[in-house]
C-alpha cells in the first residue's frame, strides 16, 4: 500500500542528502517536519531524520531500530505509490513554545477570487450532478464526499510555527498537526483534526469514526443547540450515512480482530463549528504484531472522506475535483513497539512557506440521496471557518450558500 521505493531505492536515505541541490528557499526559522498536539498526544521529532515516501518502509525501519524510535508523517487521500511523507527520528514534544507572535492575529491575506469562485462553481455543479445518480435505483453509488477549496495569499511572510501555535491555542480540545511535504520542502499541511482514525496500543485498536454533520448555531445556548443537533442528526438520512462508515470500518477490522466492541447507536459529538455523529469502536487484535501499514491499507480512504462504494466514489472525486493531496488523508505516528496514533487530516490547510507562497483551505461533506445543496454547502462553510478563524479572514461573497433549488447546467458527471 501507499508506497514504493524512495528515489534512491528502498533503503532509507539520510534527510540531509535526499534533496541535495534541489531545496527551495526555507523559512528563516527552523520548522520541524512533524508536530501533533492535543488532549491525548503531544508528539514531535528530534535528531537527524530519515525520510520515506512509504509508510510500510518507514514502519520496517522503526521496528528494526534503525536511526530512531518514532516514524511520523502523513498519508494522502489518494494513496499512489511513493506519495506519503514520513520522517524517522527520536520522539520529542509536539507543542510549540507559546510566544507573543503566536498569540496575536492570524495576519493579512488576500483571497484568490478567481480560484475561489471557480471552486465554488465546480462544487455546486458537482453536487447537482451527483444527486440524480444517488437517487437512481439503477446506480450503485450511495454516498460520495464532495469537497471545495479556497486559496489566499499572505501579504507578508508567514512562519509555519506561528500558524501552528495559533491553531493549537485556538483549538485545545482537538489534535493540531503540522507535516512538511517530503517532495516539496517548504510546503506544509496544518490543521485541527476532530477525528481519531486509529490508535493501536499493544493488541488493542480504538477509533471513533465520524459521519453525519450539521453546523453549530451560535445564536443558541450550548444546551439548546445540542438539543437541536440531536433532533436533526438522529434521523434516517444521517443515521444511514453514519452506518455506512461504521460498517466499512468493522468490515476492514474483522480480519485482524478476534473481538470488536461498539455501541448500537452513535453518540452526538461537538467539535469546533459543527456537531457530528460518532461511534467509538474497540477491537482486540488476534496478533499484536500486525503491521500498522496493513491496518491503514484496509481502512483508508473510508466513507468519511470518500464514499460508498469506495472505488466508484474515489474515481468520481479524482476525476471531478482539484487534487486533494493530504486533505482527507491521515496524519500521525508509529513507534518501535508497533503502537500508533493517526488522525484524519481534516479542518486544515496547505501552506506554501516559500517565496510568493499561498494558503489553500479545503473542506467537504458526504452527499447522499436525501441531501440538499444549500445544506451541504453550509456544512462545508462551517468546516472552512475553522481555518479561516486561524487566519483571521472573513468569508467572501462566493462562500455564501446557494438558494435551495439552484439548478446548473446538466453536463454529465464523469463517474466510474
Amino acid at each position: 500500500m501507499n508506497g514504493g521505493p524512495t528515489q534512491a531505492g528502498s533503503r532509507s536515505i539520510p534527510d540531509q542528502h535526499l534533496w541535495k541541490g534541489r531545496l527551495p528557499s526555507r523559512p528563516t526559522t527552523a520548522t520541524p517536519r512533524f508536530l501533533l498536539h492535543g488532549p491525548s498526544s503531544s508528539v514531535g521529532l528530534t535528531g537527524a531524520l530519515t525520510r520515506f515516501t512509504s509508510l510500510s518502509e518507514a514502519e520496517d525501519a522503526v521496528r528494526g531500530g534503525t536511526h530512531g524510535n518514532l516514524v511520523a508523517g502523513a498519508v494522502p487521500f489518494d494513496q499512489g505509490p511513493g506519495t506519503s511523507s514520513f520522517f524517522l527520528g527520536q520522539r520529542g514534544a509536539g507543542r510549540p513554545v507559546r510566544s507573543a507572535s503566536s498569540a496575536g492575529s492570524g495576519g493579512h491575506f488576500l483571497p484568490d477570487v478567481g480560484f475561489n469562485d471557480a471552486e465554488t462553481a465546480n462544487y455546486i455543479r458537482l453536487v447537482e450532478r451527483v444527486l440524480p445518480l444517488l437517487r437512481s435505483p439503477e446506480n450503485s453509488l450511495e454516498k460520495v464526499v464532495i469537497a471545495r477549496a479556497e486559496r489566499y495569499f499572505p501579504t507578508e511572510h508567514l512562519d509555519p510555527m506561528h500558524l501552528y501555535g495559533r491553531i493549537v491555542d485556538l483549538y485545545p480540545g482537538v489534535h493540531s498537526y503540522l507535516v512538511e511535504h517530503l517532495e516539496t520542502p517548504g510546503v506544509y499541511t496544518l490543521g485541527a483534526s476532530p477525528e481519531l482514525f486509529m490508535k493501536k496500543s499493544g493488541d488493542i485498536v480504538t477509533m471513533t469514526p465520524l459521519a453525519g454533520t450539521i453546523p453549530r448555531d451560535p445564536s443558541l445556548s450550548t444546551a439548546e443547540d445540542e438539543e437541536r443537533a440531536r433532533a436533526e442528526l438522529f434521523t434516517d438520512k444521517y443515521l444511514a450515512e453514519h452506518r455506512h462508515l461504521v460498517e466499512f470500518m468493522l468490515k476492514g477490522l474483522k480480519p485482524f480482530c478476534g473481538v470488536l466492541d461498539h455501541p448500537d447507536e452513535p453518540e452526538l459529538l461537538g467539535v469546533p463549528g459543527v456537531w457530528h455523529l460518532g461511534t467509538p469502536i474497540r477491537g482486540r487484535l488476534v496478533d499484536s504484531r500486525v503491521r500498522v501499514a496493513d491496518l491503514v491499507s484496509a481502512l483508508h480512504p473510508s466513507p468519511a472522506v470518500c464514499g460508498v462504494p469506495q472505488a466508484e466514489s474515489l474515481h468520481l472525486i479524482t476525476m471531478n475535483e482539484s487534487t486533494r493531496g493530504y486533505y482527507g488523508g491521515l496524519v500521525g505516528w508509529t513507534d518501535s513497539n508497533g503502537d500508533c496514533e493517526f488522525y484524519m487530516a481534516l479542518r486544515g490547510l496547505d501552506l506554501d512557506a516559500r517565496e510568493h507562497g499561498s494558503l489553500r483551505l479545503r473542506a467537504g461533506g458526504g452527499v447522499v440521496a436525501g441531501s440538499r445543496l444549500d445544506v451541504e454547502f453550509a456544512e462545508t462553510t462551517a468546516k472552512l471557518a475553522t481555518m479561516r478563524r486561524a487566519l483571521g479572514v472573513e468569508p467572501s461573497p462566493s462562500t455564501r450558500p446557494p438558494a435551495y433549488g439552484t439548478v446548473v447546467s446538466r453536463e454529465p458527471v464523469r463517474a466510474a
